[in-house]
């Protein structure tokens, strides 16, 4: 394998797309790794969010759907065959900040679309990975950029994927741009949406060549990590920390890339903690 992956990667690799986590901590989630999802809570931590605010889907196949339900890699998951598409509507109206949460296997040329927001699974530079790169509109139409996400290809099942971590994709359709996290950690801010033909309120995964897992998905209407009352995607209690107050909710987009920058320089100084999300087991050799 090579080894010229940039450091940066390498790092964002080893933090985001660890061996299988030990058991959580008891916190009283009702889904695993996300806190808010949570029926207690506890001082100093972000409130709960009412179970009417957000819904986890049950990853069904659906009519006309390839798609096959099966438990595979120690997981119950939604397995794709190549260039086999799976889909579900977005929740809401389409007017309010919608937070979608994934967790898929994937293999080369994988797309998963989530409205505005298309992101793409690609070859990486190194040997036996791939990357993951978003899709946005740019001076000469739409161009594919690398956001940083880097994995290694593994074998789940008999299957070659990989297991990318926990991705959310944070929709502001009144602001008309999306963020994508990895984890806890923001790794693409103020995305443009895409618009125009054959763009759908909907998530839909179109497997890639050596076909793909769903194994979560998850939407909110609100921030499922962390206390976001202005829906910029940013932590409320970094703003107040950092600026000494929390910007509006519609403060233009050029202030929120400045905050958002701030931020992601500080979650590289600072990696947030990993989240325990249940993903699937590669085989053993």
């Amino acid at each position: 394998m090579k080894t010229a992956i940039p450091l940066s990667f390498a790092l964002l690799a080893a933090g985001l797309l660890p061996a299988q986590a030990a058991s959580p901590p008891a916190t009283g989630a009702l889904v695993r790794g996300f806190p808010r999802f949570s029926a207690t809570w506890r001082p100093g931590a972000a409130a709960p969010i009412p179970a009417s605010r957000f819904q986890v889907d049950a990853l069904a196949p659906g009519g006309g759907s390839e798609a096959s339900r099966s438990r595979r890699a120690g997981l119950e998951v939604l397995s794709l065959p190549p260039s086999a598409d799976w889909s579900r509507p977005l929740r809401g109206p389409g007017r309010d900040p919608l937070f979608v949460s994934f967790l898929v296997a994937a293999s080369e040329s994988t797309i998963v679309e989530v409205g505005g927001a298309r992101l793409g699974v690609t070859l990486s530079p190194a040997t036996g990975w791939l990357q993951f790169l978003a899709d946005a509109p740019g001076a000469g139409g739409l161009q594919w950029r690398s956001l940083g996400l880097h994995a290694p290809l593994e074998r789940f099942a008999g299957e070659e994927l990989v297991s990318l971590p926990l991705l959310t994709v944070h929709l502001d359709p009144a602001a008309g741009v999306w963020n994508l996290y990895a984890g806890l950690r923001l790794v693409a801010d103020n995305l443009p949406l895409i618009a125009g033909p054959g763009i759908e309120r909907k998530f839909m995964v179109r497997a890639g060549h050596g076909g793909a897992w769903v194994c979560q998905l998850i939407m909110s209407d609100d921030n499922p990590f962390f206390e976001d009352d202005n829906a910029n995607g940013i932590d409320d209690s970094y703003e107040r920390q950092r600026r000494g107050y929390v910007l509006a909710a519609g403060a233009p987009v050029e202030e929120r890339r400045s905050l958002a920058a701030e931020w992601r320089a500080q979650q590289r100084l600072q990696s947030p903690p990993p989240l325990f999300v249940r993903r699937p087991v590669p085989d053993r050799d």
